[in-house]
């Protein structure tokens, strides 16, 4: 392997690309590689040696204030004991809430490859800013409570726990105890509560700091069949994103998130607590779809036209380092991938699993144009049903023509049927009966029957009322088919029903009436994946960094009417109308900044094709 220069460097370039990178002690001289705000770019492997000095520099390469790093798709294996560290902070939590985590870090000790992690890989960052290199190993308690105010912090090994591939369902004996051991295999994340100030009942953000062998290449998890859950997450040190994720591996349905309320329920029982599942698809527009969790345990003083009964609205599709999530799977055997392709530099905001814009440096007329097509989501509507004015169950209802009245995986998100008192869900009929669901995408018919399902441990009281309209005009109905009553949902209406207790299928459904239907957009633009795929096969890419150009192959002459390019913070860089149907073509990356940047291709049947570009222009 080359020996690259060994140095103490601060990398303020906008992006820094690499064949290789090792580093390595220079003698007694500690090295290392310091990253800051920006995104480095290894085409292979890591290959890193632990410093001597037991001080302040021990890691080799250290990502400071939102950076990242990316690695191609070459299959190297990382090697080496150094370390790569990497801050992430949690925006609320204590010594009584989970957070779910998935390191993306490693046990550095060991063969070459990813290897192993756990609450080992967690350090106290001494202070957390930008240029900040000190930091310890966080000490463990099996005492209850983690804390902050302890030097090094210390985190109690009795909340850590994996859940590998289990049955369907939130049981007790599908978790395993992590504690202080580094047993979750790459891929496999992990649960454990937080550090309060004395490891008391407070809140409050906190900075960890991750030390390891940075995770890299193909990491897979084994689903036997019969298996539909996992508690997974982000294995790597940038963020990924979800939609190619999802869209490859074709046994996952659904993406969960975890989410509590941090702000009270100081409690160590789980009868006190009233956290649940948020569910994602991959469609539905650009960030793709998010239907929060109901919090069930929430008095009537607890529950504002705020939302303090369900969970935080956030864009998931783009996941940050650390973040754990829950994967759903169809059942079927088969082995979930995450891939370096995956990875995306997208750098994230001061609340977790939420990015920041950027900034508008646009023409106006690029501005206008952008606001004329700012939302791009599916004609779709957001309906809060609340329990007694306890707690409310969000569900989402869109339409788009490739949708169906059966299951249609990436559209659909399962319900959790987690709120203790009482659901309410989509019913959809699949091969195995009735399953309840939080999101639900289907074709528009004027007049059609969309049905709801109840299931409601005791008499209760249900206020309907539709909080978000995306591309909708016509009016939604909640239709009793026993009673034939009808109660308009959306513009100004709110329907109420009183029901005893028992489960309801087949009796209540959505229904719209009026002379105007939703604007439906074509079957193309929402198709990306499986026409897409299809058409990028016939191309072929090249980024000649040597000329400064992207140079495009097209022998099958489609016909390309616009082609675009997005750094990875989703800013307009470069843009062309009229390209033509020519056998070849180039697009000058000459004025680029070195990055990773998105090149999308749009021909005249509205089909997209994109391609990421790494640019890097030696001067």
């Amino acid at each position: 392997m080359k020996n690259l220069l060994l140095f103490t460097a601060l990398l303020c370039s906008p992006a820094v690309l690499l064949a290789q990178l090792f580093v390595k002690p220079n003698g007694a001289t500690d090295s290392y590689v310091y990253v800051n705000d920006q995104v480095i770019f290894v085409e292979q492997d890591l290959n890193l040696e632990k410093n001597n000095a037991p001080g302040t520099t021990v890691p080799s390469i250290y990502l400071r204030n939102k950076a990242q790093l990316i690695q191609g798709d070459t299959g190297s294996s990382n090697d080496g004991n150094g370390h790569l560290s990497v801050y992430q902070t949690v925006d609320s939590t204590s010594a009584y809430h989970y957070t779910f985590f998935h390191s993306p870090v490693g046990n550095p000790n060991g063969a070459a490859g990813n290897r192993g992690s756990g609450l080992p890989r967690l350090f106290d960052c001494d202070g957390c800013g930008d240029t900040q290199t000190a930091s310890s190993q966080l000490a463990r308690t099996s005492g209850l409570n983690g804390n902050s105010s302890t030097s090094p912090g210390t985190i109690s090994t009795r909340w850590a726990y994996t859940k590998p591939p289990s049955p369907n369902n939130d049981a007790e004996a599908n978790w395993s105890r992590l504690n202080g051991s580094e047993n979750a295999d790459p891929g496999l994340g992990f649960i454990m509560k937080g550090l309060s100030p004395g490891g008391g009942a407070t809140t409050q953000a906190y900075t960890f700091d991750f030390r390891g062998r940075a995770n890299n290449g193909v990491i897979s998890i084994n689903m036997p069949a019969n298996m539909y859950r996992v508690v997974s997450g982000n294995p790597y040190p940038s963020a990924i994103d979800l939609v190619p994720f999802i869209t490859e591996n074709t046994i996952i349905s659904a993406i969960r998130f975890w989410d509590e309320p941090k702000d009270s329920e100081f409690s160590h029982y789980y009868s006190d607590k009233s956290g649940g599942w948020g569910t994602w698809t991959a469609v539905g527009g650009a960030m793709g779809t998010y239907v929060p969790p109901a919090f069930t345990n929430y008095d009537a003083g607890g529950f504002t036209s705020g939302g303090t009964g369900k969970g935080k609205m956030v864009n998931r599709r783009f996941v940050p380092i650390a973040q754990g999530f829950e994967i759903l799977t169809d059942g079927t055997a088969g082995t979930i991938e995450f891939k370096n392709s995956h990875r995306v530099y997208v750098p994230k905001d001061d609340v977790i699993s939420v990015f920041r814009n950027s900034e508008n440096t646009a023409s106006e007329e690029e501005a206008a144009s952008a606001a004329a097509n700012v939302d791009d989501r599916w004609p779709q509507m957001r309906l809060d049903i609340v329990f007694n004015e306890l707690y409310a169950r969000q569900i989402l209802l869109g339409f788009h023509d490739t949708a169906t009245d059966k299951d249609d995986r990436m559209y659909d998100g399962p319900s959790p049927m987690d709120a203790k008192a009482g659901e309410a869900y989509f019913t959809i009929d699949s091969d195995e009966g009735i399953k309840p669901y939080v999101i639900n995408f289907t074709n528009f018919e004027l007049g059609k029957r969309i049905p709801l399902g109840f299931k409601l441990t005791k008499q209760s009281t249900l206020d309907f009322k539709v909080i978000e309209e995306v591309k909708i005009d016509h009016k939604a109905y909640l239709w009793d088919s026993q009673t034939n009553i009808s109660q308009q949902i959306n513009g100004n209406g709110e329907a109420s029903l009183t029901l005893p207790a028992g489960t309801y299928h087949n009796r209540f459904y959505i229904v719209f009436r009026g002379t105007t239907e939703p604007k439906l957009p074509p079957v193309a633009a929402i198709t990306p994946t499986r026409t897409r795929e299809n058409l990028k096969e016939n191309m072929d890419f090249f980024q000649n960094n040597r000329l400064g150009i992207l140079e495009v192959s097209n022998p099958e002459g489609y016909m390309i009417k616009s082609a675009s390019i997005f750094d990875m913070s989703g800013k307009l860089v470069y843009s062309e109308n009229s390209v033509g149907n020519g056998n070849s073509f180039s697009f000058p990356t000459a004025n680029l900044s070195d990055g990773v940047y998105l090149v999308k291709l749009i021909t005249d049947q509205d089909q997209q094709i994109d391609y990421k570009a790494s640019v890097f222009n030696k001067r």
